[in-house]
């Protein structure tokens, strides 16, 4: 699977972070997850999709979410 796009958030008060990542697999389309690190990395997919635009409007909406609960994108 290859990583097409990653962006990182943290929050300024409880100090986690949330990576989202679009990956290419090699069955096809566009896989969309959410990893939260730590002591053992949760990983939860947010969809499949056909078309890159879709997937990467997923991750724009879930990162509008994250920004309403004051997650900030990491430099």
């Amino acid at each position: 699977m290859t990583s097409v796009v990653t962006r990182e958030l943290t929050h300024p008060v409880r100090k986690s972070r949330v990576r989202l990542r679009v990956y290419e697999p090699q069955t096809g389309g566009f896989l969309v997850t959410e990893e939260r690190p730590g002591a053992a990395t949760v990983i939860a997919t947010l969809g499949l999709y056909d078309r890159r635009e879709q997937a990467l409007d997923r991750v724009e909406a879930r990162v509008a979410e994250l920004v309403r609960q004051r997650y900030t994108p990491s430099a």
